[in-house]
């Protein structure tokens, strides 16, 4: 196999530990038993998979056995890091701090955003605000945030007792995740953190479904500021996009991703396309300068990549129009996904099904949340959805604008579900006439729905 010759070790040892599904925790207890040096710990781990520190050439031995991976490629990987250090590469692909030397001064007052008061703190919001649909663990959250556990559990305390943070435990694990989308503070949060701390997940995402791409490096004043350097505001972002060898990226595909990333951003995206096989610190980004820091992005790779057969949709004007005043929002990687919402979708129906004549009331509360699933599953597959505090109707308004009247069931649904919400009204009852009517009806936009997501792709 190939050695990527460019990818410092730090991505080595990452990639590795998580193909062999290890903590940092058991990496280091398996390092220390065989090695025979109790002085690994998971800190030091965690070092190494930051940037912070290199394996000694004794230790990357231990790794190769442990790891699974060629000791030749450990040493090549351990030069290409020193080499970048020299250089003033930054390899970040999560929110560590960028160069060894600045490690103490990201935990003060980042100046990305200087409204928090550490990158620590800034490093969880980023990974639960921007991952609303995930939890993570404490050892997740330090991995992010590159800070130790009893940092992140401070924080974690601060920020669940405000509201902002929510948590649970599995056994003895406790695991963190964005508290309700729709309250107060996390909305107004997430869009700060998204313009700011967000650069990479979003470059990562809407890249991620090119599939010619193989690298992203992020330069300019972002990475300055992202790295602790002091400075101005950054008003655009500095890509460098390198395809695999041999390889043309897809023009349209590349357009639709810096339109999108534009717009989630709110910064004119200046890209540059280069072949991978020169040499990555040959590499220039767009307005670079020698010797600043460089920021490489981890492409997100969808689960389902959106497909298009170019179908021609209405309702771009009206989405585009959602999109600007805050009712829908962009999204990207997993989450851009129509498959979940179908799926239960089809739950919902199977027992709705059930229960239409001995319990229509109930039946039907399931197909009208089985109606806005449906709707929700081909706003996903756009790389849309719903915005926090955005208006109940929004999802059949956009739906039956694109896709046109049959849609408008989505709506109607809705507001019959409301006429429920008051008992003692005689609009309060569904009989099983009424039920079986609408159960037809929900199949029909299921299966319209299913098959239009095998046609559309990311709305830009």
């Amino acid at each position: 196999m190939e050695v990527d010759r460019n990818q410092p070790i730090s991505q080595v040892i990452r990639a590795a530990r998580h193909a062999r599904r290890l903590s940092q925790y058991t990496l280091a207890n398996e390092l220390a038993t065989l090695s025979g040096r109790p002085t690994i710990t998971r800190d030091l781990v965690a070092r190494w998979e930051r940037g912070h520190q290199i394996p000694r050439s004794g230790t990357r031995q231990w790794l190769s056995v442990i790891l699974q991976v060629p000791r030749e490629q450990l040493d090549i990987a351990a030069a290409a890091a020193r080499r970048r250090s020299r250089l003033g590469h930054a390899v970040v692909t999560e929110n560590a701090p960028a160069q060894p030397g600045q490690a103490r001064r990201a935990q003060g007052t980042p100046p990305l955003l200087p409204v928090f008061r550490s990158r620590v703190q800034a490093g969880i919001l980023t990974t639960t605000l921007l991952n609303p649909d995930r939890s993570f663990s404490l050892t997740e959250l330090a991995e992010h945030a590159g800070a130790s556990l009893a940092s992140v559990d401070k924080e974690n305390k601060l920020l669940e007792r405000a509201g902002i943070l929510t948590s649970r435990r599995e056994g003895t694990i406790r695991l963190m995740r964005a508290a309700d989308r729709h309250g107060p503070l996390v909305g107004p949060l997430t869009e700060l953190v998204r313009l700011t701390y967000g650069v990479p997940q979003v470059i990562g995402e809407e890249f991620g479904v090119v599939p010619e791409v193989a690298r992203l490096l992020l330069g300019g004043v972002w990475a300055d500021r992202f790295a602790g350097i002091p400075g101005p505001e950054p008003d655009s972002i500095e890509l460098l996009i390198a395809v695999q060898p041999g390889k043309t990226a897809d023009a349209h595909a590349l357009g639709v991703a810096i339109r999108r990333a534009e717009q989630r951003l709110k910064r004119h995206v200046k890209s540059a396309v280069v072949p991978l096989d020169r040499d990555l610190d040959t590499l220039r980004i767009p307005c670079q300068r020698p010797g600043h820091p460089v920021v490489e992005v981890a492409a997100i790779r969808p689960r389902i990549r959106p497909r298009s057969t170019g179908v021609e949709l209405n309702g771009h004007d009206e989405i585009g129009h959602l999109v600007r005043a805050g009712q829908l929002e962009m999204i990207g990687g997993p989450a851009a996904n129509s498959g979940p919402f179908l799926d239960l979708a089809a739950r919902h129906i199977t027992a709705a099904e059930h229960l239409v004549e001995c319990a229509p009331d109930s039946a039907f509360l399931l197909l009208s949340q089985a109606a806005q699933l449906t709707g929700s599953a081909l706003l996903a597959q756009q790389g849309l959805r719903l915005a926090a505090n955005a208006a109940e109707h929004i999802i059949g308004t956009a739906i039956s604008a694109q896709f046109g009247h049959q849609f408008s069931q989505i709506e109607l649904l809705r507001r019959r579900r409301h006429e429920l919400d008051t008992p003692t009204s005689r609009d309060s009852h569904i009989t099983p006439a009424e039920a079986n009517t609408y159960l037809g009806t929900v199949r029909s936009l299921l299966a319209a729905a299913t098959d239009l997501t095998e046609k559309v792709g990311l709305f830009s």
